[in-house]
C-alpha cells in the first residue's frame, strides 16, 4: 500500500493548457492524469488537495473513467472544483483542513501562525512555494504537492515526510 498526495489536476479546465501547462492539448493533459490514477492499486490511497475537476461538458466522462480505477481517492475540494463533486460517492470528501499523521493538509497553504509547530501539505500555488518572511527562501514547514511542482506526478507520502522531517 502506498499513500500519495497531489493537487490541481484541473481536469476539464480549458485555460490550463496551453497557457499554464506544456501539453499539446487538454486531452493529452487529462489522459496523463487519468492514466496515473488508473495505474494505482486497490490498496493505494490518493489524496487530491483541490482543483480536481472543473465544471465542464466532460465532467461525466471524468467520473466514468475514475469509476474504473481501483485506488481510494480522498478529496479536499478547491476553488476550481465542480460542486457536483459533493454528491459523488466514488470520492471520500475530507475537511478543508485536517491533520494526517500530525501534518496539516489543505488546498491552500495555511497561515504560519496556524501551523502550531506542525507542517502543512498543500496545493494551490502553481509553480511557487511559500516563502519565509517574504524572501526567496522556501519555508521548510510547507510542502506543495501541486502537479506543476512535481513533473505532473503524484508525491509519495514517504518522500514528503522525509523532506519535511529533515529540515
Amino acid at each position: 500500500m502506498s499513500i500519495y498526495f497531489s493537487s490541481d489536476f484541473h481536469l476539464g479546465h480549458n485555460v490550463i493548457v496551453p497557457k499554464y501547462r506544456d501539453f499539446s492539448s487538454q486531452q493529452e493533459h487529462d489522459t496523463l492524469i487519468l492514466d496515473q490514477i488508473a495505474a494505482l492499486k486497490k490498496r493505494d490511497i490518493l489524496y487530491i488537495l483541490g482543483d480536481f475537476i472543473f465544471d465542464s461538458d466532460k465532467y461525466d466522462y471524468y467520473i466514468s473513467e475514475l469509476d474504473k480505477t481501483q485506488c481510494r481517492i480522498k478529496l479536499v475540494l478547491g476553488n476550481h472544483d465542480s460542486r457536483k463533486l459533493y454528491s459523488e460517492p466514488r470520492f471520500e470528501l475530507q475537511l478543508p483542513l485536517f491533520s494526517y499523521k500530525g501534518i496539516w493538509v489543505s488546498h491552500c497553504p495555511i497561515h504560519p501562525q496556524e501551523l502550531r509547530g506542525r507542517f502543512n501539505i498543500h496545493g494551490h500555488l502553481h509553480g511557487s512555494e511559500v516563502m519565509l518572511n517574504k524572501t526567496d527562501i522556501k519555508d521548510p514547514n510547507y510542502y506543495n504537492v501541486n502537479l506543476d511542482n512535481h513533473n505532473h506526478k503524484f508525491v509519495d507520502f514517504d518522500l514528503i515526510k522525509e523532506t519535511l522531517c529533515n529540515h
